[in-house]
């Protein structure tokens, strides 16, 4: 067993957090707000019209009223684009952050 000072286990979490907020920070792709104002969302065999908050080369967040669980699987489909799988990252508050399942090109 491994004992820390109380100075040791401190900085210990003081790291951590500090560590959580440089990685949240560190974000490399940019939030695009505007950009996409709704999408259609394939959730359990229904179609779901959502309103877009942001999007970027690797996910985006909308505005909705499903209940997925973390991890489940939905299709995204911005207008005039193929339907893109993606990943239930979070959700709260009526809001879902999503992972596509690949990079997509913005522009």
């Amino acid at each position: 067993m491994v004992a820390f000072t109380h100075r040791e286990a401190v900085m210990g979490i003081q790291q951590g957090k500090a560590e959580a907020a440089y990685a949240m920070e560190r974000r490399s792709e940019e939030r695009h707000e505007g950009l996409v104002e709704s999408a259609v969302i394939w959730f359990r065999g229904a179609s779901h019209n959502v309103p877009v908050l942001n999007l970027s080369s690797r996910g985006t967040m909308i505005e909705t009223d499903i209940a997925p669980r973390l991890g489940e699987t939905v299709l995204v489909e911005f207008p005039e684009c193929s339907r893109i799988h993606a990943f239930v990252r979070w959700a709260r508050d009526g809001r879902i952050g999503l992972n596509f399942g690949h990079e997509i090109l913005i522009g």
